[in-house]
């Protein structure tokens, strides 16, 4: 695959970058990561990205020695190097190199930041949508979630379903309450009449507050169309019209199926297709969500 990385400063080709073989990262899952799109040369929403890594380090008591400033520069760098018009940015920090658990003083952590071409979805995905299977978690996870690079039981989740003949799983807890896809946030959307409700599960079901989520019921908020963040149960699938899953290099993107039960976001006429032209707007015109800290999406 084209695309470059950059090991702490040395940048090569993505296919010959080197890590330590005694990384934390990779011998103990030891580490933090963001994903970030590249659309057109704009970094979208790197400073919420850039603020939750750096809340992620202070929670997980990794040193994270780097400026904003200095990351942005070493980004936008390999955006330029490597000229693709749709870019996915990793930023993996790792605690360092160590061959035992334990911690020492004076560790070091590692940096690498990948840029690998990332072109959205062609519309024809787009009017198939996602086919998901919902799934209890084996850990049954409560609380809000930090972005690191374990996806074992997401990736063996993953093979399962796709043997069943769907995209993805669909993740519950405990209580039967759906929580995220393998690596999405999801959004139900029921219509009663002229009512539409917007739904999301709540940080507390036990997800990873996505900075996509967050944008998208940001601009749903702008534009006074009410979103709520609730407990949803299996039980109540049937209630629900449409739905579709936030990530950061995809953005929204229609779900057509849930189990057995049919939704219809892909239709023209769908909720769906309006949000879809709302995010696209906001990351054509102000994409790079420049705003500091990020705060605006805590």
């Amino acid at each position: 695959m084209a695309g470059l990385v950059s090991v702490n400063g040395q940048i090569t080709p993505a296919a010959e970058g080197l890590i330590p073989a005694q990384d934390r990262g990779f011998l103990f899952g030891d580490a933090i990561y963001e994903m970030i799109a590249g659309r057109e040369g704009k970094l979208i929403d790197f400073a919420a990205h850039l603020a939750r890594l750096r809340r992620a380090a202070e929670i997980s008591r990794m040193a994270f020695p780097w400026t904003d400033q200095e990351l942005r520069f070493e980004c936008e760098h390999l955006v330029g190097l490597t000229k693709f018009s749709q870019s996915a940015l990793r930023i993996m920090i790792t605690r360092g190199s160590s061959p035992s658990l334990r911690i020492e003083a004076g560790m070091q952590p590692n940096r690498y930041i990948y840029c690998l071409p990332s072109p959205l979805p062609a519309p024809a995905q787009y009017e198939m949508g996602l086919q998901l299977k919902a799934k209890k978690h084996p850990w049954n996870p409560r609380g809000p979630q930090l972005k690191s690079p374990n996806y074992l039981h997401a990736a063996t989740a993953q093979a399962e379903v796709q043997a069943e003949g769907y995209d993805d799983v669909l993740w519950m807890n405990a209580d039967a309450e759906f929580t995220e896809a393998g690596s999405a946030n999801i959004f139900l959307i029921s219509r009663q009449g002229d009512l539409v409700e917007i739904a999301t599960p709540p940080p507390t079901a036990g997800i990873l507050p996505g900075i996509t989520r967050a944008r998208v019921m940001e601009l749903l908020r702008r534009s006074q169309i009410p979103v709520t963040e609730r407990s949803i149960t299996s039980d109540e699938l049937p209630r629900f019209d449409e739905g579709f899953v936030t990530s950061s290099l995809r953005g929204p993107f229609p779900v057509s199926r849930i189990d057995k039960h049919r939704l219809h976001s892909t239709r023209p006429q769908a909720v769906f297709q309006h949000i879809l032209r709302l995010y696209r707007s906001w990351e054509s015109h102000e994409g790079d969500g420049n705003q500091g800290d990020g705060s605006p999406l805590n």
